[in-house]
């Protein structure tokens, strides 16, 4: 099993808590004192145990939560400028396209204009046409 990092430190947090409690409780099993007093003593340790373990597992979800939180914001302000970047991009290919169609346009228009100078009577044959069209 790799470990690369994520769970480090509340696996220490947990490694160190539960060997000083197993060591309290080892002690005070071996110390020289009544049964009740070693029994008091191992209620009180185990209360202490359990509320540092609280403390610490608390202060470790408010530091998940803020490194969450923080990498979502990291998160939205690469969306948003991989956005803008998409924009700019879509705006560039449409003036390409907008500047090839007017291109186009007066390409058309010139090789139009050079066939109808080009080819005798056809000036002329639009002309009239026009001009029908426009009577009817």
């Amino acid at each position: 099993m790799s470990n690369d990092g994520r769970n480090n430190g509340l696996t220490m947090i947990f490694a160190f808590f539960t060997g000083f409690l197993t060591g309290a409780v080892l002690s005070l099993l071996y110390a020289p004192a009544p049964g009740k007093e070693t029994r008091q003593k191992i209620k009180d340790t185990s209360i202490q145990a359990k509320d540092k373990t609280l403390e610490l597992a608390q202060q470790a979800s408010e530091s998940a939560r803020e490194n969450v939180q923080q990498i979502v914001d990291q998160g939205k302000e690469s969306v948003q400028g991989l956005v803008e970047v998409g924009k700019d991009r879509v705006k560039d290919a449409t003036n390409q396209v907008k500047s090839a169609v007017e291109t186009g346009k007066k390409v058309s228009s010139e090789v139009r204009n050079k066939i109808t100078e080009t080819i005798p009577g056809l000036a002329n044959d639009k002309k009239s046409g026009k001009k029908e069209t426009e009577e009817a």
